[in-house]
């Protein structure tokens, strides 16, 4: 969003980037829909015009449950449990997070209460991200950023009253400001909840009939955990693919994303799950993600070849930010969305990959 400028706290303001917000009339809404016999895609609304939660997956056994990701907030963790106490008597045995990013492990602390015995599981690299990368990162978002904006919108609904403005307009802005410090609340309100079991490699569970994997990769971050169900031909990449538009801020590693990418389209799939829009029933949309992907690190390479900074480069592509967007078919090119969320850090942190200067700190 263009009201908070400040770098590190965009993870928080990305719903613009993935649809038009809610404007509080629904905000933080979850709602579930069976994408396989035993498994359910819960997805949440936007967070006012402030935050946007990931996709979580609920995947029943005859032994118990597997959740991955939790969504942005307590809030909708206890939305996603309820509806799984809904589902199904037994208990949640494993939360496996897929990465450090805010709006896919907020709820965590809600198993915890309810299921004392859970094994929260994800890669050892995430577990360090997590626990000093996710924290500090968020920090002043909470501390100052979100506290400002939701200043400047009083601000703004007491100038509308005072000019006596419509009614239905007056009423929207408040609901929209509600929604804003519901999420504020409720981002205060998370009591960090790490994983306990990390693997370094994959690890395979067995419960109840089913088989699920727990891969890892290095690409939109450094422990990037992912599942595959063999059984039921069954993909779910986290942020590894987030649709409509790649988000490449928070860390990527653009030549290890493209050879995840590479992985992923030599499986044997039937449905795909992104961390954040609607399951996927072909490769359509990983393929236009893995064209762009090769399409943008390529010609980084080439104007570094020629001797362009990384400035002249950055400046370069961006003019031609249509063209590249046009690669994964998005309506009208949406190049702000693309260009601040995806352009701008992919093509930075491929220009210092290909230095051999990148690090895992998302900054860099």
């Amino acid at each position: 969003m263009k009201r908070i400028v400040r770098p590190i706290v965009i993870a928080f303001l990305w719903a613009v980037c993935l649809g038009a917000p809610s404007f509080g009339a629904e905000s933080g809404k979850v709602t579930s829909t069976q994408i396989a016999k035993g498994v359910y895609l819960f997805q949440t609304t936007a967070y006012g015009d402030v935050g946007f939660g990931g996709n979580s997956v609920v995947i029943l056994t005859d032994e118990g449950v597997v959740v991955f990701d939790t969504s942005g907030t307590p809030a909708s963790g206890k939305a996603i449990l309820d509806g799984i106490q809904q589902l199904t008597n037994k208990p949640v045995l494993y939360v496996i997070n897929s990465h450090w990013h805010w709006d896919h492990w907020g709820g965590n602390q809600v198993f915890r209460a309810a299921y004392p015995n859970v094994q929260f599981l994800s890669h050892e690299k995430n577990l360090d991200q997590m626990m000093h990368v996710a924290i500090p990162w968020n920090a002043p978002g909470l501390e100052k950023d979100l506290p400002e904006y939701i200043g400047q919108l009083k601000e703004k609904l007491k100038a509308m009253e005072a000019r006596h403005a419509p009614d239905q307009d007056v009423a929207r802005l408040r609901t929209l400001l509600a929604a804003d410090e519901d999420f504020l609340k409720q981002k205060r309100s998370v009591t960090y909840t790490f994983p306990n079991v990390t693997f370094s490699d994959q690890v395979t569970l067995h419960l109840g009939g089913r088989e699920i994997q727990v891969l890892h990769a290095r690409a939109i971050t450094p422990g990037d955990t992912y599942l595959y169900l063999p059984q039921e031909k069954l993909l779910i990449t986290g942020d590894i693919l987030v649709n409509p538009v790649p988000f490449a801020v928070g860390g990527s590693f653009p030549q290890e994303w493209i050879e995840a990418l590479k992985r992923l389209d030599a499986m044997e799939i039937n449905i795909i799950v992104p961390g954040h829009g609607d399951a996927e029933h072909d490769r359509t949309y990983l393929r236009q993600n893995l064209t762009l992907f090769l399409h943008v690190f390529g010609d980084v390479k080439d104007a570094q070849v020629k001797g362009l900074t990384l400035d002249q480069v950055q400046k370069q592509m961006a003019t031609n930010a249509r063209t590249y967007a046009a690669d994964l078919a998005l309506p009208g090119g949406r190049p702000e969305d693309f260009v601040n969320y995806f352009l701008t850090v992919f093509v930075r942190r491929s220009y210092y990959e290909l230095q051999g200067t990148l690090g895992d700190a998302p900054t860099s």
